[in-house]
């Protein structure tokens, strides 16, 4: 990738995503904003670097922004506070928010990996293919693993 790249572009391209994906994993507003913030600090000063090797730009993005957040749980102990202001933000409607929480509560029910899996797929929005890079796993890996947990999500569901 050239220096000479529009980072705004770059910015308004990805942050929405990777926002959401980060207000997932860190149910914390000022630690997602951080987590954010050191992402793409991260990549900008690495821009110059980076050679898309089949690697694409958003699979790098978001291995980045999962590294941060590793980084962040090592440092604290992976303990999250709870705070009230951003933790109880009203849905726009009270069927929003229980299907907010059905969701939390069923996700809640696979493990971590699947749990991974359905974040970086259905709120970071990323293809199967960006998945494997960021996770450093092969694409017909994902796959499979994609369909066991939706199999999974689907059992759950199916029962309750």
């Amino acid at each position: 990738m050239k220096t000479n790249i529009d980072i705004s572009k770059l910015w308004d391209t990805f942050t929405p995503k990777l926002y959401g994906y980060l207000m997932y994993i860190l149910k914390d507003q000022a630690l997602a904003d951080d987590v954010l913030q050191n992402t793409w600090l991260k990549a900008i000063e690495a821009l110059p670097g980076f050679e898309d090797r089949g690697f694409g730009f958003s699979a790098w993005l978001f291995a980045i922004a999962k590294n941060e957040c590793r980084q962040y749980w090592r440092r604290s102990g992976k303990e999250i506070p709870f705070d009230e202001a951003v933790h109880d933000i009203k849905a726009v409607s009270n069927r929003q928010q229980e299907d907010t929480i059905l969701v939390e509560q069923i996700l809640a029910k696979v493990s971590k990996e699947d749990r991974e899996l359905v974040s970086l797929r259905y709120i970071a929005d990323l293809s199967l293919n960006d998945i494997a890079k960021v996770l450093k796993i092969n694409p017909i890996a994902v796959r499979v693993r994609m369909h066991r947990a939706m199999n999974n999500l689907k059992q759950i569901v199916k029962n309750e």
